[in-house]
C-alpha cells in the first residue's frame, strides 16, 4: 500500500484533487488512513463543506475544528441551524468562536443561532492577524451590532450580506459607524433598514431587500446615493405607494426588479385611476422588467412609440369586478324573522 501511495504522489496535484473530489466520504477517510500526503488531500475534501442542522447530531464537529486549525482552515463553506429554544451550553458557543477563528479560508457562512449570540464572532473580529479574504458570502440571524460590524472588518472580498434578525418595537436598534473601506465589494443586502441605511448610500449594490421598517421619500434618496447602481429593491412601507413610485421611478431609474409591500389601510378599494397612475409612474422606469404591489404582480409588454424606440407598457394585474349571484332567492323583508 505504501508503494501504491508513493506513485501516486507522484500524479500532478491538480488531477489528485480531481480525483478526490469524486471520492464518497468512506474512501476518503479510507485514504486518511494510508499515507501522510494523501491524508492531507483526503481532509481538504472532506471538511471542505460543513452543514450542521437540527436534525445533524454531530456537534463534535465544532470542537474537532476548534482544536484543529489546520483541519478548520480546510473548511470552504460552513453553515449551522440550531433552534432558538435548543439548550446550548456555553462551552459549546466558546468552541464554535475558536473555529470560526480558526476557518480564515471560508467562501460562504451561514450560522442560524439565537439573536444575542453574535459574541461567536468577537474572538475572529479581535484579532489583528485574522483575514477572510476569500469569503464572499455571509448570512447570520443576529442584530447588527458592533462584532457584526467588527467581523465584517475582517472581509474585504464579501459580495453578499444577510442579516435576518428583524427588530421588534421594543427593540432599539443600534447602527454603528462603519467606514466606506469595509466591504467595498458588498454587491447584496437583505435585512433591516437601518442596516440598509448605514450600508447602501456609500456602495454600489445591485440587490437591497428590506425586510423591515417603513419606507419614506427620504430614505429612497438616501438609498439611492448620487449615482443609484441598484437593479433589485424590495421594500414595505405605511405611507400611500403613489408617492414613494414616483421617488423610486426618480431616484433609482435602472431597477429591473421592484417589489413594494403597503401596510396602509385603503378604505376604498383601488379604482382604475389609481392603476393607470401607477402604469404611468412605471413607464418611466425604461430596464423594469418586473413589478409586484402588495402581491399583485403586474404585466407588461413592449411596444413600439417610434420607429426607433421600444417601451415596456404595463398593464392592471387584474379589473375588479364582482360576480353578479345567479339562481338566488328573493325573501320578503318579515320572512327571515319567522326562520326560527
Amino acid at each position: 500500500m505504501n508503494h501504491i501511495s508513493q506513485y501516486t504522489m507522484l500524479l500532478p496535484q491538480e488531477l489528485l484533487d480531481n480525483v478526490f473530489s469524486h471520492l464518497p466520504t468512506n474512501d476518503l477517510l479510507a485514504c486518511t488512513r494510508t499515507s501522510s500526503p494523501l491524508t492531507r488531500i483526503a481532509q481538504r475534501h472532506l471538511f471542505r463543506n460543513i452543514s450542521l442542522g437540527t436534525t445533524t447530531k454531530n456537534p463534535l464537529v465544532v470542537l474537532l475544528l476548534a482544536r484543529n486549525p489546520h483541519l478548520a482552515r480546510c473548511v470552504r463553506s460552513f453553515q449551522i441551524r440550531l433552534e432558538p429554544r435548543s439548550p446550548v451550553f456555553r462551552s459549546f458557543y466558546d468552541a464554535l468562536a475558536t473555529a470560526l477563528a480558526n476557518m480564515t479560508g471560508l467562501t460562504s457562512l451561514e450560522l442560524h443561532l439565537r439573536s444575542c449570540s453574535s459574541s461567536v464572532l468577537r474572538k475572529a473580529a479581535l484579532n489583528p492577524d485574522i483575514l477572510y479574504p476569500r469569503l464572499r458570502q455571509f448570512t447570520c440571524s443576529f442584530p447588527f451590532d458592533t462584532n457584526v460590524v467588527n467581523f465584517l472588518s475582517k472581509t474585504p472580498n464579501l459580495e453578499s450580506l444577510s442579516l435576518d434578525h428583524i427588530p421588534t418595537p421594543d427593540d432599539s436598534p443600534l447602527t454603528p459607524c462603519i467606514p466606506p473601506t469595509v466591504v467595498p465589494h458588498l454587491t447584496q443586502f437583505a435585512g433591516p433598514q437601518h442596516a440598509a441605511l448605514a450600508l447602501v448610500p456609500s456602495r454600489s449594490l445591485v440587490s437591497v431587500q428590506l425586510h423591515d421598517g417603513d419606507l419614506t421619500e427620504d430614505i429612497v434618496e438616501a438609498l439611492a446615493g448620487d449615482t443609484s447602481s441598484l437593479l433589485v429593491f424590495s421594500a414595505s412601507t405605511s405611507s400611500p405607494p403613489l408617492p414613494i413610485l414616483r421617488s423610486i421611478s426618480s431616484s433609482m431609474s435602472k431597477l429591473m426588479y421592484l417589489r413594494l409591500m403597503s401596510t396602509q389601510n385603503f378604505l376604498d378599494v383601488p379604482d382604475r385611476t389609481f392603476f393607470i397612475e401607477v402604469a404611468d409612474v412605471l413607464y418611466d422606469i425604461l430596464d423594469l422588467t418586473a413589478f409586484e404591489l402588495c402581491g399583485m404582480h403586474w404585466n407588461s409588454s413592449k411596444q413600439k412609440i417610434s420607429e426607433s424606440e421600444e417601451r415596456r407598457i404595463w398593464t392592471t394585474p387584474y379589473e375588479i369586478t364582482f360576480p353578479t349571484p345567479t339562481n338566488s332567492t328573493e325573501f320578503d323583508d318579515s320572512e327571515p324573522f319567522f326562520a326560527y
